[in-house]
């Protein structure tokens, strides 16, 4: 197995659409990369063992590793759920980035659930 190349644990992305905060429109967010405790509360959380699945997954991830959107810094499920599906992905590839490295990156497929 080969070593992701050294990467930062934060990254600025911006939203190719967009989020709409108190009337203004912010497309600049913060990520950070995924850790063992991340993983631990998706495994341990009741949304999960409730319904194991990508989604549920993938939105608990985000609610933990997206630190901003805008000035907005207490970003919830419900905050990760308003988000356009480009933005989504844009977001969960930079978080894979920062936690895997750019060459683990997967391969991007077409469409809103890719």
């Amino acid at each position: 197995m080969t070593n992701p190349m050294p990467t930062s644990h934060r990254e600025i992305i911006k939203l190719p659409v967009g989020f709409e905060l108190s009337g203004e429109l912010a497309t600049e967010a913060e990520v950070r990369a995924v850790t063992g405790a991340d993983e631990l509360f998706i495994g341990m959380s009741t949304q999960y063992n409730r319904n194991p699945n990508d989604l549920v997954y993938k939105t608990l991830l985000l609610s933990r590793t997206v630190t901003r959107i805008g000035e907005k810094t207490n970003i919830s499920m419900a905050d990760i759920g308003r988000l356009h599906a480009l933005d989504l992905r844009a977001l969960e590839y930079a978080v894979y980035r920062l936690t895997y490295g750019e060459d683990n990156l997967p391969p991007e497929e077409p469409g809103p659930g890719g």
